[in-house]
């Protein structure tokens, strides 16, 4: 089962891959709207730097890598041009070829190249099974060396063979870079040395030794006479390639502890500067044939992971922790531009009622809040000092409360963007806040307990226990009089709002809950949890109404739409339920990480989720109809044929409309059946995509898609053959069955069983195998003479005798 979902997995990934958006370089777009994820209309935020950015060999382009991807940006505007995502895909650091037609994205355990002109995906290096700490091309282009946990590997870039592979250093290889002439490398590793090898034969040709700590970052000069390495010691080493004889030492501190990390070091393009990133959020411009130190650039709030020059020299380009890249004037040392908008994790989220704005909690510790309409952040809040777990907006939208384990919880006007007031609970983590329905009362949850605080006065009226584990989330039914609180103890508790007593305690899952929420009736309750599942309660019972199942990994989150018809709960993907049935209508995939938060929109119409790839994606919701189409089973009665023969069944579709994919689960008598095989139909079509079956006991899954045309009418999805183990009446069941338009839109048909049953008895089967053979002959020949009841008497005259025979062959 699990095999048949990872291969699932990958072929999903390959097909996001291959369909991804191909836009041309020079066409300036909105990059809200750039590579997004099926059914997705918007992405608020670029996600998060990683550790560089790269200028094109011709200097037309600057490639960012992040959370999401690589991002291109035209340099004549520094206007994001394109984005090169394979939705989930995290690049760590970006390269381009020296021709500048390919750019080369490290993954954790791969390398991609991708094709600038047409955004697409040219090559996947295969897997090193380790993660993948450094890259250069050669040259030439014609090769493309990775380093990791302790080797190096030598790829052909145009057909991504691996040449060759040799061990390079006892510990990681940090940093790896070509000469000039692409007659070798260069590598700096975690073991504090610098190494230069044969780029043919991998032969150690010389080993550099000074560093105090790890080498963090290798490069060689233009002429390629010299390597510069910089380190975690603070230093930067000059060394003669040659004779591995140390020309010179450049030093970022006075004293010798480790207080200034080097983390990336490069040459000008015509050698006379180097230019250093450090971790104490400076970037260094020294003389490389004096040593001197000819500039101090400052304006990173944080360490700065790479800087580089443009391909004229004119320019610095430079990453950093603050989210921030930034270029800078090579000569004057003066700033000139910033490129915004990569944030980090999302770690809470909430729609204004108005549905306007959308303000979000990160990891960085601050608020954001965005413009719907224009997608554009507008207003930063600051003061927590730890991530913002948990926000929500008051009911008339003027105030924002927000929760962090920093132990606070802060008020804030939503206009002015001011702090008005901080709430502090001596020792507790708040995980969860939320504003009662008539905005007069603030529950935060915290640890093992709920606290109420009275809006007006700030005073806390009153603390509610009785979770024997840290509340995870907490939430007021619509009419105010509830409240309820999930908790790691594995329980919901609800208590009454204005008296604080204990109402009731819901049991069921076997796991931390993550999050609760009431429907907007206040009749039902649902919650997340870490046990992959999604409860929907009756809050006057407490009794569990459905079970939802689906998710392979912590459920984070969940939220009704504002009709109360849809659940939405979020994990690794976003899955949709219709609540009445209780039926999986939908699954929205394109974080590449775990969603933390998702909310609906006061209209219903969109759903917005956040989470660990550092991005909001906005995604259009597309509410569960129903349908007048039918699939059934054909036939639709059968007769069993005999042991060891195959019966095959066709799904049949008809009186449909816009369907581009679907999904069926097929049950059956494993007495009776064993499933052999299943085909694709002709209903859908050529070219979808055919999901491979999951067989799982007694149940067969099928699932195709098409992901640009729709089909209508009647048809065949699929077919699917059993093999007869046992001549038995049974019944073949169809369920979960679910049809989807190209726009995610779904809608369950009426659905039709098969039956099975057995065919008349003929007493020439004296073996009841269901067919008359050699092995009824040989039975009646084995009981020949015999006299009395026996089942080798065909015709029932009391002896078994050559007319029992004679009607057997007969019948054969």
């Amino acid at each position: 089962m699990k095999i048949k979902l990872s291969l699932i997995c990958l072929v999903l990934l390959s097909v996001a891959i291959i369909f991804l958006p191909k836009t041309s370089a020079q066409d300036a777009q909105d990059y809200t709207q750039l590579s997004l994820p099926e059914g997705a209309k918007a992405r608020l935020g670029k996600g998060s730097l990683s550790e560089n950015a790269a200028f094109s060999p011709d200097g037309s382009l600057l490639a960012v890598a992040s959370s999401i991807g690589i991002w291109l940006y035209d340099t004549a505007t520094y206007q994001e041009i394109q984005l090169l995502s394979s939705h989930g895909s995290h690049s760590y650091g970006v390269v381009f070829s020296p021709d500048g037609r390919k750019i080369a994205s490290r993954h954790y355990y791969a390398i991609l190249l991708w094709d600038v002109a047409t955004g697409t995906l040219h090559q996947v290096l295969p897997l090193h099974f380790e993660e993948v700490t450094s890259m250069a091309f050669s040259p030439d282009g014609n090769m493309i060396a990775s380093g990791s946990s302790t080797s190096i590997r030598i790829w052909n870039a145009e057909t991504g063979a691996r040449l060759r592979t040799f061990e390079a250093h006892p510990y990681q290889v940090n940093s790896i870079a070509f000469s000039p002439d692409g007659n070798m490398i260069v590598s700096g590793s975690l073991d504090k040395t610098v190494r230069l090898w044969n780029a043919e034969t991998g032969t150690l040709l010389r080993t550099f030794i000074g560093h105090l700590y790890r080498a963090k970052s290798v490069t060689f000069s233009p002429d390629g006479n010299t390597i510069a390495s910089g380190g975690a010691d603070g230093r930067i080493y000059f060394w003669d390639t040659a004779s591995a004889r140390l020309l010179r030492t450049l030093t970022t501190h006075t004293d010798t502890v480790n207080t200034d990390s080097v983390n990336s070091v490069t040459f000008s393009p015509d050698a006379h500067a180097l230019v250093s990133a450090s971790e104490d959020a400076t970037i260094r411009l020294w003389n490389a044939e004096t040593g001197d130190l000819s500039q101090t650039l400052t304006g990173h709030s944080g360490i700065v992971f790479s800087a580089s020059f443009s391909p004229d020299g004119k320019i610095i380009v430079s990453a950093g922790a603050d989210q921030t890249i930034r270029l800078w004037d090579a000569e004057t040392g003066a700033h000139l531009r910033t490129l915004i908008g990569y944030t980090d994790s999302v770690a809470s989220l909430a729609f204004s009622p108005d549905g306007n704005t959308i303000a979000t909690g990160s990891w960085d510790q601050t608020i954001r809040l965005w413009n719907v309409t224009t997608r554009t952040q507008y207003q930063t809040l600051t003061g927590h000092t730890h991530a913002v777990g948990s926000l929500a907006f008051s009911p008339d939208g003027n105030m924002i409360v927000s929760g962090s384990p920093d132990g606070t919880v802060r008020l804030w006007d939503v206009v002015s963007g001011t702090h008005i007031r901080t709430i502090t609970g001596e020792w507790l983590d708040f995980n969860s806040v939320a504003f009662s329905s008539d905005g007069k009362t603030i529950a935060g949850a915290g640890r093992h307990e709920i606290h109420l605080w009275d809006l007006e006065s700030g005073m806390q009226p009153r603390t509610l226990i009785g979770h024997t584990g840290d509340v995870r989330s907490v939430a007021f039914s619509p009419d105010g009089q509830t409240i309820a609180g999930g908790s790691d103890d594995r329980t919901i508790r609800l208590w009454d709002t204005a008296s604080g007593e204990l109402l009731r305690t819901f049991k069921g899952h076997n796991s931390v809950i993550n999050s609760v929420v009431f429907s907007p009736d206040g009749r039902s309750l649902t919650s997340a949890s870490q046990d992959n599942t999604v409860r929907l309660w009756n809050v006057a019972t407490g009794e569990v109404n459905r079970t939802l199942k689906g998710h392979r990994w912590h459920v984070q989150d969940v939220a009704f739409s504002p009709d109360g018809r849809t659940i939405v709960s979020a994990g690794l993907t976003l899955r949709l339920w219709d609540v009445a049935t209780g039926t999986q209508y939908r699954v929205l995939t394109g974080h590449g990480n775990t969603i933390n938060s998702v909310a609906f929109s006061s209209d219903g119409k969109t759903i917005a989720s956040g989470g660990f790839d550092n991005t909001v994606l906005l995604w259009e919701h597309i509410p569960f109809t129903t349908t007048d189409a039918t699939v059934r089973l054909s036939p639709a009665t059968v007769a069993s044929p005999a042991i060891g023969e195959r019966l095959t069944f066709s799904l049949k579709i008809a009186d449909a409309e816009n369907v581009a994919r679907y999904q069926a689960s097929i049950r059956f008598d494993t007495t009776a059946l064993r499933y052999v095989e299943s085909a694709n139909g002709d209903y859908l079509p050529p070219n979808a995509l055919i999901v491979p079956p999951i067989i799982d006991g007694n149940t067969v899954t099928l699932a195709a898609t098409s992901f640009a045309e729709e089909s209508n009418g009647d048809g065949t999805l699929a077919t699917i053959t059993f093999e007869i183990v046992a001549i038995k009446a049974s019944t073949v069941i169809l369920s979960d069955v679910l049809l989807t338009n190209k726009v995610g839109g779904s809608s369950i048909p009426l659905g039709q069983a098969a039956q099975i049953t057995e065919p008349p008895k003929l007493p020439e089967d004296v073996n009841k195998d269901g067919v008359v053979n050699i092995l009824d002959l040989t039975f009646v020949a084995s009981n020949f003479g015999e006299q009395g009841e026996n089942a080798a008497d065909v015709n029932g005259d009391g002896i078994v005798n050559v007319i029992d025979l004679t009607l057997v062959a007969a019948a054969f």
